[in-house]
């Protein structure tokens, strides 16, 4: 076995050890403090494969199969540049795999007299590297246009797209330099053609003419007899083994951009090193695949395929659907845009307010790797801020069910000793919060731009006249019991407000109880925008009482309210 083949064997055993590795963390990760154990996760899965899917669930399978994995259906409905980006990517790479890295295994399959130096595999072959750098060039795009509206995400993983690129363009210039060089065109002769003298001479006038080798030292345009009879040898001895190069557009076209280094190219050997460059990042690539975050190529289409049908309340396999979903995240930033509680990231400063971000922190809760003391309260204001609207679910391009990983991690975090806000709030008199607000200082402002503030006009609730409309519709309040009910209807709060009492407003049940359903929004005869200033009430709470100390859940469940 040659020294490259050494090396697929190595880069393909660390690939395939490390795919088993990134699959067993969904048997063994868990955002439970008490998770199930591998076995008897792995046991549930057994079982619910040795069923299989059928009937109907086999139908939806097979649908997402050709719908979400191949033709990536909910990329395209959500972001149709991303999904053009995608899917060129998608196209491209694989084809590439399948017909030129892999093409005496998979291409000689569909045509038995494959050649790579033949169409339609000749032009193809640059086609589909094409496609590739469009698919880079449209995601980069739509990358930068995005920039600024959003923080950016922690983790960035950019050297599995460095090692596809140079895979591709380093395929691209080293199919220029062959098409330009002269010690390749004198090996094909030597080993292949079996001609004489001078049609070897006749064929070198023709194959620099049309085929755009560089013969050292440049010589005079050839006449219209040598290029008959050099074209005559070629048709002889050539033309069944060797199509036109210029059917690989931009190889030709680089070609003719070194023409007057290839000599010196030939020289040095550079057919040589670009061969061993493209093959060393071809084993770097697939190395690295199940360590990096490109895995998702993996971990996607089975989580796709894993949510294509109802997944019933008492599922066995949930806990391995959420370590599943965590892994298969793409970082796409679609839950970010549709987050409805976005502005609130840059209200406080923290990025976890956000959907791909919070999912960065609960893989790390999982993994065990997350900072317990400041990163949890940090992960705790974002869990606890989410409204629970199922944009990001509804709008996730892999179906991920981000809502049950929302309930997951909350779950986690009371364990851990993070209540939420509204439990901490509570516990203290909306009186004494007004006070504690008013003496402590205010918190550092973001340099994020902030939304417009709609508790701070007058305007905004001047208008109520305490008609009580609001307070009648409300759910909260008709469900509220007299012992632990709403200190604060929500006519009450708009009074709070008129009144100049902000900080007391903030600290009623009322603002932490809100189901923002809009019931009172829409009913007010006045046009208030009611939910959206309790909304914004809450905000500011978590904004202000971020900077105070406040009581851990076992605090609360041991000593009470304070």
């Amino acid at each position: 076995m040659t020294g490259f083949g050494w090396a697929v064997t190595a880069a393909s055993a660390a690939a395939a050890a490390g795919g088993l590795w990134r699959m067993a963390g969904w048997l063994r990760r868990d955002l439970s403090d008490a998770p199930s154990s591998p076995r008897e996760r792995a046991g549930a899965l057994l079982a619910s494969l040795a069923h299989g899917p059928h009937g109907k669930r086999a139908r939806r399978a097979f649908s997402a199969l050709l719908l979400d994995v191949l033709g990536q259906r909910r990329l395209w409905t959500r972001d149709p540049v991303r999904g053009a980006a995608h899917f060129l990517l998608f196209v491209g790479f694989t084809g590439l795999v399948c017909l030129h890295a892999l093409g005496d295994v998979v291409a000689v399959r569909i045509a038995a007299d494959y050649m790579p130096t033949l169409n339609p595999w000749l032009w193809l072959r640059d086609l589909l590297g094409f496609l590739v750098l469009l698919g880079v060039a449209l995601g980069s795009g739509r990358r930068r246009a995005a920039r600024g509206r959003l923080p950016v995400p922690r983790r960035r993983d950019p050297f599995f797209v460095v090692i596809v690129l140079g895979i591709v363009v380093s395929g691209f210039v080293l199919g220029a330099v062959k098409i330009t060089s002269a010690p390749a065109f004198e090996r094909m002769l030597r080993d292949y053609a079996g001609v004489s003298d001078a049609e070897a001479a006749a064929l070198r006038a023709y194959w620099g003419a049309e085929y755009g080798v560089v013969f050292p030292p440049p010589t005079a345009a050839p006449g219209p007899a040598q290029l008959a009879a050099g074209e005559a040898v070629h048709q002889a001895a050539c033309a069944a083994c060797h199509a036109r190069p210029q059917a690989a557009a931009v190889s030709w076209s680089l070609s003719r951009v070194l023409g007057g280094i290839a000599p010196g190219l030939a020289s040095r050997g550079a057919e040589v090193w670009l061969l061993r460059l493209h093959q060393l990042l071809c084993v770097l690539a697939v190395a690295y695949l199940p360590f990096g975050r490109a895995f998702h190529v993996v971990s996607a289409p089975v989580a796709l395929l894993a949510g294509a049908g109802t997944v019933p309340p008492a599922d066995p396999n949930r806990r391995t659907r959420r370590t599943l979903a965590l892994d298969a995240c793409v970082r796409c930033g679609l839950c970010d845009e549709r987050c409805s509680v976005a502005p609130l990231a840059s209200l406080l400063a923290n990025a976890t307010v956000l959907p791909a971000a919070k999912l960065d922190a609960l893989r790390a809760v999982a993994r065990g790797g997350h900072d317990r003391g400041s990163g949890y309260a940090r992960l705790a204001e974002g869990v606890y801020a989410c409204s629970d609207c199922g944009r990001c679910t509804a709008g996730c391009p892999l179906g991920l069910r981000l809502d049950d990983l929302w309930s997951a991690g909350q779950a986690a975090l009371r364990r851990r000793g993070e209540p939420p806000a509204p439990e901490w709030v509570k516990a203290t008199a909306a009186a004494v919060w007004a006070d504690r607000l008013a003496a402590a200082p205010a918190p550092a402002r973001s340099a994020l731009p902030r939304y417009t503030s709609l508790t701070a006009d007058r305007h905004t609730y001047s208008a109520c006249v305490q008609c009580q409309t609001c307070t009648n519709v409300c759910p909260v309040v008709a469900h509220s019991d007299r012992v632990s009910g709403v200190d604060a209807t929500p006519q009450k709060v708009m009074n709070l407000l008129r009144l100049g009492l902000a900080d007391l407003a903030v600290g009623s049940r009322m603002v932490w109880d809100c189901a923002t359903c809009y019931q009172c929004q829409e009913h007010c005869p006045a046009g208030i925008r009611v939910t959206e200033v309790l909304y914004e009430l809450r905000n500011r709470g978590y904004e202000r009482l971020g900077a105070l100390p406040r009581p851990t859940q076992a605090a609360l469940q041991g000593h009470g309210a304070t």
